[in-house]
């Protein structure tokens, strides 16, 4: 249980994140509230979903094939 939560709180302490930098979205809307909220019960599922989508952004599975 420990476990979930501290996930939970760090997936959280992202989207929040994310959410806060984000311009385009009004701060005020509930359903982006929501959206926030969704991910971090769901974080099992939203984890790895965030991870692949800043690996390639970083450069992390750049494989160089040699002979």
């Amino acid at each position: 249980m420990t476990l979930y939560f501290t996930g939970a709180t760090l997936v959280f302490g992202i989207l929040l994140n994310a959410f806060l930098k984000d311009s385009s979205t009004p701060k005020s809307d509930v359903t982006s509230w929501l959206v926030v909220l969704i991910g971090t019960l769901v974080w099992p599922l939203v984890w790895p979903s965030m991870i692949l989508k800043q690996l390639p952004k970083r450069g992390a599975l750049k494989l160089k094939y040699t002979n």
